[in-house]
């Protein structure tokens, strides 16, 4: 987690954050973002907010209260980096897409959306957020200023565990593009909803595709049009259109 102050000596700019998941040690998580800022070859500063996870499958329950307990940390790490004038990305994965989009709303209640319009992007990835709690939480959140990423996968196996576990009907990292549900959603909430489930799994449980994505980034630098051509990713946008490049995707993972 980036102490508190450190983001004050930041240059003016843009940073990307990583909020890792549940089950994530520390290590875990760092690996992670070294190996999507060497994979997109960003050469802008990387973030790791590290939530004390167990890093445990059985603690799914203590993960949530931890992710709970670190919205007041993130809270400060985006106000600090709105001062110095550092416009964050932020990639936030399963429950840490859940603890993202609880400080966003929580800097509204706060009466801060001059950091909420300083977050140049928020990308959800395998968001382990119950459907209908992401609708309740957006509609008290303020509007960014480019509509929210969500990568889902409808075979998303540690997603279907999280549902058994919390007794939820849906995940927001499950969304089928294909759903009109869906479509009314991404119309209604400034949405783009990005479906990854032919992406390769690097684990087998179909969770961790979102890190895959972080190697297309060098190829939109260099004006590719369609960087994940081939790679069967769909996109829904805010408009309630279904295209078929993620258009700033890539870049959108760790900087701009």
């Amino acid at each position: 987690m980036l102490a508190r102050g450190q983001a004050k000596s930041l240059a003016r700019g843009h940073a990307g954050i990583f909020v890792h998941g549940y089950n994530y040690s520390h290590q875990e998580a760092l690996f992670r973002l070294a190996q999507m800022a060497a994979d997109s070859k960003v050469q802008d500063r990387a973030i790791l907010f590290d939530w004390p996870s167990q890093a445990e499958v059985t603690g799914y329950v203590a993960d949530k209260d931890s992710a709970a307990f670190a919205r007041d940390d993130l809270a400060t790490l985006l106000t600090e980096l709105s001062q110095s004038g550092v416009r964050p990305t932020i990639l936030a994965h399963s429950m840490g897409a859940w603890l993202a989009v609880e400080t966003v709303r929580q800097l509204t209640l706060m009466g801060k959306r001059d950091v909420v319009r300083s977050i140049d992007q928020l990308v959800l990835a395998a968001p382990d957020i119950d459907i209908d709690l992401l609708r309740k939480q957006l509609s008290v959140t303020a509007r960014l200023a480019r509509p929210i990423i969500v990568l889902a996968s409808k075979d998303d196996i540690a997603l279907a565990l999280s549902k058994r576990l919390a007794g939820s009907a849906a995940t927001a990292g499950s969304l089928d593009i294909d759903d009109p549900r869906t479509r009314e959603l991404a119309l209604k909430e400034n949405l783009d909803v990005v479906d990854i489930s032919t992406v390769p799994s690097l684990n087998g449980t179909n969770h961790d595709r979102f890190a895959s994505l972080a190697a297309v980034y060098p190829q939109l630098r260099e004006g590719f049009s369609n960087p994940v051509a081939g790679t069967g990713a769909l996109v829904l946008n805010g408009v309630g259109n279904a295209v078929s490049a993620p258009f700033r995707l890539g870049g959108s993972l760790l900087a701009q």
